[in-house]
């Protein structure tokens, strides 16, 4: 799947940005339901393009944070049957919302045939117009960076350790985790560089009964317990939310954090002059990044108003829309229509994603999705308040594993 997928954004990247704006459309009126887990503010030019193309539609929109909140908000809708028309899939409710039937079938729409959403999007995400990639890893502050004499990106472990002590030798708050997404963290990228480097094809064993998550996890989960137990990654860091790291970070109070691409418009509004970049996360003797096919918004299977959410999808898969969501999400597009200019900040994250160098555990785990997250997130945050330890963490996913395959 790694592979295929770095093939995937390489050739995407490449692709010719549309021409032409898109004149509005008057016609279609009605009132356009969405559940989105983007907040109003990172939503706005999506949603604002829209209504320019259809001034007579009314959006009523609706926002869950991500990811525990938006889950379980949608799956009560759904299973109330006042889910709105737009809804959108991730990784985590992937799994979910197929089986259940709950998603339109696009694969007769246009641009689900003629190329626009690749094949590797559609096969990960079905009945969705994914568009975009997100790559993840460490925000580190340049500026503060070089008040302490770093003058180099750590490009190892042990490196690693090193600017740390020295962060917190001048005073600095050397780094922060959100310890609520199991996307974005340091556990998930470890694994990919102490695991997958070696046996990219590790996860696959495992679910054919010939490995253990054990054998695979626990150094990762030890090397995150490294960082606790020098004092670089405290207990309280477990109740800050992925909103609040970002803040801290924008707001100079922490010299790094690890978050993903889409929290690059964040930064810019709280602080348009921070001076940082995305570097990986260094492994023993492989920096990985986090990164993945983003979310992608779906049609209710049993929408209310059908044509104007179609409508809406439509647009999303436009090169306006592309660019728009571009604008609004700091995703790079892997959608044939546009192409955008990469922010310099993430132009080495980004290259290192294409070369197949990121991790996250859920684009792997095919079944089983929410009960294996939920399991290797609570891992990290016992791991970090001293509950468990990094073996009985990475034996719970196993633990897990067996449970959910016999029922």
């Amino acid at each position: 799947m790694k592979r295929i997928f770095a093939l995937l954004l390489a050739l995407t990247l490449v692709l010719a940005v549309g021409a032409g704006a898109m004149a509005a459309d008057s016609s279609l009126s009605g009132t356009l339901s969405i559940l989105s887990w983007y907040n109003e503010t990172l939503s706005a030019p999506v949603i604002e393009g829209f209504k320019a193309k259809y001034p007579n539609v009314t959006v009523d929109y609706t926002y869950a944070p991500p990811v525990a909140d938006y889950v379980e908000k949608l799956s009560t809708l759904l299973y109330t049957g006042t889910a709105p028309d737009v809804f959108y899939m991730a990784l985590e409710n992937r799994e979910a919302l197929t089986v259940g039937g709950y998603c339109m079938d696009l694969s007769g729409e246009s641009y689900m045939q003629d190329g626009t959403i690749p094949d590797a999007v559609k096969a990960m995400y079905p009945n969705c117009a994914a568009v975009d990639c997100w790559v993840g890893g460490l925000f580190y502050n340049k500026d503060i960076f070089a008040a302490c004499g770093i003058t180099e990106e750590p490009k190892t472990w042990d490196e690693f350790l090193t600017v740390c002590q020295t962060l917190k030798d001048n005073g600095y708050v050397p780094l922060l985790d959100n310890c609520q997404d199991a996307a974005v963290n340091f556990v998930a990228p470890l694994f990919g560089a102490e695991t997958l480097s070696k046996d990219p094809d590790f996860t696959a064993k495992v679910f054919a009964g010939e490995a253990k998550f054990v054998d695979g996890w626990t150094k990762p989960y030890e090397m995150f317990k490294e960082l606790v137990d020098k004092g670089y990654l405290s207990a309280d860091m477990v109740g800050i939310s992925g909103d609040d790291v970002v803040v801290q970070f924008a707001t100079e109070q922490v010299a790094m954090i690890i978050s993903g691409s889409w929290n690059c418009g964040t930064i810019d509004q709280i602080n348009p002059d921070l001076n940082y970049e995305v570097m990986g996360i260094p492994g023993t003797e492989h920096v990985y990044y986090c990164g993945c096919i983003n979310v992608g918004p779906c049609i209710n299977a049993n929408a209310k108003n059908p044509e104007v959410a179609k409508a809406f999808i439509e647009y999303c898969v436009s090169p306006e829309g592309l660019e728009a969501q571009y604008s609004a999400y700091g995703g790079f597009t892997v959608a044939k229509g546009f192409t955008p200019e990469l922010r310099k900040e993430v132009v080495d994250a980004v290259a290192a994603v294409q070369a197949g160098e990121f991790h996250i555990p859920m684009s792997e785990w095919i079944s089983y999705t929410e009960s294996l997250r939920l399991t290797f997130l609570a891992g990290i945050q016992d791991v970090l308040v001293g509950a468990c330890t990094p073996q009985e963490a990475a034996a719970r996913l196993d633990a897990k594993l067996a449970e959910v395959s016999a029922q």
